[in-house]
């Protein structure tokens, strides 16, 4: 029986990991399960499979559970994403990847309509009761950090993910004493941990978590100068990858660069630009980490 994600665990670097697919679009979970091994030897503990970042908008209910099972299997702590439209819908995900070892889920608001105050509170509510897991909630919509305050309180949920450093401020300052924040802003990680955020959620997270947890330790550190040198040499990669257009495409590209195959994006997102895939190999092989010359 896998134990729930504690509050206290939820800390540190936690990347959203890349969900890998076959030729035909199929899950792939052998090349899934070298990504679990890289990221277990980097020294992650927490990672969230089936994100944004991994395409779970894209991804069945089944395939999610697959891909937990499989990271729970790997000895790494998974926290299931829920992307979808209903309540239903999320509870169900829910139950197959609690059932399938996941330690908590990371909800986002449910998608395309925005949901009122009112329904975004009971979707929570609901959820939780539903699945029986712990609840990370993504702030996907720039809630304000009022009504986040109000999500915070609700029983099971554990964590808030927050992409504005402004609302992470405002969020450490006022619940972060007994809500974990974690800043979820490729380029401005530093900036929301050295405000006091307790845990970093973002795709550059998967791309380069060596680096990304090197950030963050030197910032538990109170070494702020240390993960200034460190951001400073890879900032221009964060900023290349942190683009929505094809985002799912550019964060493999950068990934398989560097030795890792994740395979490529499922349809219809496609491959990069000519131009766009020169920048991103040009800035891996600037900060030392291009290891395949792929086109």
């Amino acid at each position: 029986m896998i134990s729930t994600l504690e509050k206290s665990e939820f800390r540190g670097v936690i990347p959203p990991l890349l969900s890998t697919f076959d030729d035909r679009e199929d899950i792939d979970l052998e090349r899934f399960s070298c990504e679990l091994h890289y990221m277990r030897n980097v020294g992650i503990k927490v990672a969230v499979v089936g994100g944004s970042t991994g395409e779970g908008d894209t991804l069945k209910p089944e395939e999610v559970a697959s891909l937990v099972e499989s990271a729970a299997s790997q000895k790494l702590r998974a926290i299931a994403g829920i992307i979808t439209t209903t309540t239903r819908d999320a509870i169900h995900r829910g139950v197959l990847a609690r059932d399938a070892g996941a330690c908590a889920i990371m909800l986002a608001p449910p998608i395309y309509f925005m949901a009122s105050d009112e329904a975004l509170d009971n979707y929570l509510r609901d959820v939780a009761s539903g699945t029986g897991l712990p609840i990370v909630f993504y702030n996907g919509f720039a809630s304000k950090p009022a009504l986040l305050r109000r999500l915070a309180a609700i029983p099971g949920v554990i964590a808030i993910k927050e992409p504005s450093v402004e609302s992470v401020a405002e969020l450490v300052q006022t619940i972060g004493a007994g809500v974990p924040i974690a800043i979820g802003s490729d380029t401005a990680n530093l900036a929301g941990l050295a405000l006091g955020a307790h845990a970093v959620i973002s795709g550059i997270n998967t791309v380069i978590p060596k680096e990304c947890l090197e950030i963050y330790l030197a910032c538990e550190r109170g070494d702020y100068v240390t993960a200034r040198k460190i951001l400073d040499r890879t900032a221009q990669l964060h900023r290349l990858l942190a683009v929505l257009m094809n985002f799912p495409s550019r964060v493999k590209y950068a990934v398989n660069l560097q030795g890792r195959d994740v395979g490529y994006a499922r349809r219809p997102n496609a491959p990069l630009s000519h131009e766009d895939q020169v920048a991103i190999r040009n800035e891996l092989d600037k900060i030392g980490l291009l290891r395949l010359p792929i086109a």
